[in-house]
């Protein structure tokens, strides 16, 4: 099986910014347990997604396809402390990124996870974003 465009990209040594920004489409939407809602906009969550990379370590070892979805599996690590995640991917016709969710385990990890990428994206991200609101 081919691998994913975007664990092709995450896995190579000269993977950049714009070249992540190529895999997604324009109106793409990322759900992530980080957040409290849903990142949307190709230039945000690529820089979202770039910056993963950047505060943590590890390596994808699942891959499942089926149609214009792919779910992914990664182990790695953060502050020497192990993290797993599990996303969905689902391409467009144009078989550009247009929906990415990804979970993280165990939950006292995804939070050193969480704060390392507030540190890095705190002037990038709004707010409101990191912080969960009242439902009324």
């Amino acid at each position: 099986m081919t691998k994913h465009p975007f664990r092709q990209f995450r896995e190579s040594t000269t993977a950049t910014l714009e070249g992540l920004k190529e895999l997604l489409s324009e109106d793409v939407v990322f759900s992530s347990p980080i957040f409290s809602k849903e990142v949307k906009g190709r230039d945000l969550v690529a820089r979202i997604m770039f910056t993963s990379s950047k505060v943590r370590n590890g390596h994808f070892t699942h891959e499942f396809k089926e149609g214009a979805e792919t779910v992914l599996i990664w182990e790695g690590q953060i502050d020497s402390h192990k993290l797993v995640s599990f996303e969905l991917i689902r391409d467009n016709d144009e078989g550009k990124i247009n929906y990415r969710s990804v979970a993280f385990k165990p939950l006292p990890v995804a939070e050193l996870f969480r704060n390392a990428m507030y540190e890095q994206l705190k002037d990038v991200v709004a707010a409101d974003m990191w912080v969960l609101q009242p439902t009324h």
